[in-house]
């Protein structure tokens, strides 16, 4: 086992994290922006309110907006993302409530826009879009739809007033990296530290069985102790979005998540079904060959992100994973391979662990400027995953910056964690082709299933059916407590992975280590997104100059439906068809997993 020590941030090489004078080159410069803007706010609101009578005016307006928006969004990267490296620097702090004051003038000020467009009639948006800006077409059929569902100008900026404070995601956060401590525990004789990183990166995924079962123990030991903390938090959050969603006329609070993040019932129905269904029976084989091969008896929930072959693992270095990256991801073109070596070059990405630093990863692309992403490094070849999956977001968004505006520069959230998991199946695809020999290639295989289509294929997944019938109980105004959110969750995690496994004491607690829950219904998107990049990814595997129509479909930004950027990429999800084929792919390579390691045991 590798044993790792978090240190203090002021201890970390600057050279692996990432560089916000990608942003502003000082403090200073930051906050001259921020005073800067505030004027520009209050210039906007006195300029236009109550005037967009015309289309010359209109025209105006959105492209101040948009320009407004566009270093808003500049402002509101440099202040939060050192929180998620370093929350305990007071100067970071600072910052973050300096632009707090920001976001309050903005909410406060400029909700009258949205408000404004929404009321306008039918006849003149057509007119307008026709004759002006044809690329925001998509954009006004969107707020065509919001009417039924907009309130009073005063209404929505009393809304928009509350959710610029700091909510309860904020106290989440609070609550799991300021709060909580866990205890350090015993296993062979030795002492190891335990933490949310050293548990999510190393222990959880330790190949003795000692080892990871007494860092479960100690890691849920403290979510034991902050459940109903955590609980009022969550509860709290799920109810604020319940009583907007009623305010706004919607039957369901899903209903209204899904409407807030341009999403289709019936494509979240489906994904929610068939999974369970569908996808749940091949998880389990491969459990039963995890166990089998580790010779668990007593297969535990604990026990399952462990790596196959407990003798076998790849090491990589932070510098060599952008060579491997280039050649993996190569097929994609001249200009991604440039945006990796900027990436590294320009300082993007965060790699190091360090206390202060918020868990898992993220891609935070700001037009034009950088991808920044947030890693923890562990030194084992699955973070080029990672990596790989962080990139297609920072390319997408990079992509989406050049070729559209700030009205268009976000993407339906269905679509949104294609370009991702997409990457990851190339980079899998890359290496079984470049190695033939039979242990690399399950190796290979095995960390497809249990990184790329376990992490957002199942853990996801399961966040995402959790979800569901947390919010139906909410609907129905049924009573929430910890104890309720942790039984929702045991019978979810019983009912997928039957008998491949028990759900063992404390599991059911994993409802509190995604911040996921927070940020509506992001969950269900990992598995969609994964339907559409399996199915792109092996197009190009099969033919790689059709990494050009990819390219082409990742320029869009939210200009398109789901359903339509999805049928440019030559993947219809309007059908079963695409979910039925990644799930049976999973099923090819656990089939795949059996014939290796009979192989290679004869």
């Amino acid at each position: 086992m590798t044993e790792m020590k978090l240190i203090p941030r002021k201890e970390v090489e600057e050279k692996y994290t990432w560089d916000m004078t990608l942003l502003y080159k000082t403090d200073e410069d930051f906050k001259a922006s921020l005073e800067n803007i505030k004027k520009e706010i209050l210039d906007f609101k006195a300029t236009y309110e109550g005037k967009l009578t015309d289309h010359a005016t209109l025209d105006t307006a959105i492209k101040k907006y948009e320009e407004l928006y566009e270093e808003y969004y500049k402002l509101s990267h440099y202040a939060e993302l050192p929180m998620a490296v370093d929350r305990f620097n007071d100067n970071v702090v600072q910052n973050v409530t300096l632009f707090e004051d920001v976001s309050t003038l903005w909410a406060g000020n400029l909700s009258f826009f949205d408000t404004e467009l929404v009321e306008l009639d039918e006849q003149f948006i057509k007119d307008f879009v026709k004759n002006y800006r044809p690329d925001l077409e998509y954009y006004f059929e969107k707020i065509v739809q919001e009417k039924k569902h907009t309130l009073s100008k005063e209404a929505e900026q009393v809304i928009a007033n509350y959710e610029s404070l700091p909510g309860y995601f904020n106290l989440y956060e609070v609550t799991k990296h300021e709060d909580m401590q866990f205890d350090s525990f015993e296993a062979n004789g030795k002492t190891f530290e335990n933490s949310f990183v050293l548990y999510e990166n190393l222990h959880e995924m330790d190949n003795d069985t000692e080892v990871r079962r007494n860092a479960a123990k100690s890691f849920y030991k403290t979510l034991n102790a902050y459940k109903n903390t955590s609980a009022n938090e969550y509860i709290s959050q799920i109810k604020k979005e319940k009583m907007l969603a009623t305010m706004r006329g919607y039957d369901s609070v899903i209903d209204y998540l899904l409407a807030a993040q341009d999403g289709n019932r019936e494509l979240y129905d489906r994904q929610i079904r068939t999974l369970m269904t569908d996808l749940a029976p091949h998880i389990r084989r491969y459990i039963k060959l995890l166990a089998r091969e580790h010779k668990i008896e007593d297969m535990q929930f604990a026990d399952c992100k462990i790596n196959l072959d407990p003798d076998f693992e790849v090491d990589m270095t932070i510098d060599e994973s952008r060579s491997y990256l280039k050649k993996a991801l190569g097929v994609l073109g001249e200009d991604y391979v440039k945006m990796i070596d900027e990436s590294y070059d320009k300082r993007w990405t965060d790699f190091p662990q360090n206390i202060g630093k918020s868990t898992g990863g993220f891609c935070a692309t700001v037009p034009n400027v950088a991808g920044f992403i947030l890693l923890s490094w562990t030194g084992k070849m699955n973070e080029v995953f990672v990596l790989a999956h962080e990139l297609g977001h920072a390319y997408h968004f990079m992509s989406t910056g050049k070729h559209q505006t700030m009205l268009n520069n976000d993407c339906p959230l269905y679509f949104v964690e294609a370009p991702s998991t997409c990457n990851e199946v190339i980079v899998s695809n890359y290496l079984l082709k470049t190695n033939t020999d039979a242990r690399f290639k399950r190796w290979v295989i095995s960390n497809m299933i249990s990184r790329t289509y376990f992490h957002n294929m199942v853990t996801h997944y399961l966040e995402a059916v959790y979800q569901d019938r947390i919010y139906k109980m909410v609907d129905n105004n049924e009573m929430l407590t910890a104890d309720v959110l942790s039984e929702v969750k045991r019978n979810v995690m019983e009912e997928f992975f039957g008998d491949s496994l028990v759900v063992n004491e404390g599991a059911e607690l994993t409802w509190m280590r995604q911040p996921h829950y927070y940020m509506g219904l992001y969950p269900y998107t990992y598995s969609a997104g994964l339907t559409i990049g399996t199915a792109i990814a092996n197009k190009i595997d099969n033919d790689s100059s059709y990494a050009d129509t990819w390219l082409n479909v990742l320029s869009k930004g939210s200009s398109m439906s789901a359903l339509d950027l999805s049928k440019l990429a030559g993947c219809d999800v309007s059908t079963d068809e695409p979910l039925k084929e990644a799930i049976a792919y999973v099923g090819h390579l656990v089939d795949e997993l059996y014939n290796l390691t009979d192989e290679l045991n004869k």
